[in-house]
């Protein structure tokens, strides 16, 4: 009886622990949220949505990312961060409204934007 509680007692804390990850963490809140109304950007099933605008943005910024990484110049690369983080946080700000307005769609769209430069900055040395 007493091991059944405690184990009722951890699953309880995993569980809370969990949510708790999720609410702290930005993106993985965001993520939960479009996830329950029907977009998960893990899933096959939810169609890949991003427009023709931003493929070609991300082309673009993989150009410049090869151009400045030849030149090694530090302080172009730094430029170039600088302006990754400027498109993060302008996408944020969007996200942030278009999920207030529960427009879910419009909002997962904008998460795979947000998604792309947050991996795309891991990549930049």
């Amino acid at each position: 009886m007493f091991n059944k509680k405690k184990k009722n007692i951890l699953k309880r804390s995993i569980y809370i622990n969990k949510g708790y990850q999720i609410l702290k963490n930005t993106i993985k809140r965001i993520q939960y949220l479009l996830k329950i109304n029907g977009f998960d950007i893990k899933s096959n099933k939810t169609h890949n949505t991003l427009d023709q605008k931003f493929l070609y943005k991300q082309y673009k910024l993989y150009k410049k990312l090869n151009k400045i990484q030849q030149k090694k110049n530090k302080k172009e690369i730094l430029n170039f961060i600088r302006k990754i983080d400027s498109l993060f946080k302008k996408n944020l700000k969007k996200i942030k409204i278009k999920l207030i307005k529960k427009s879910w769609k419009k909002s997962y769209i904008i998460f795979q934007k947000i998604i792309f430069l947050k991996n795309f900055k891991k990549k930049i040395k």
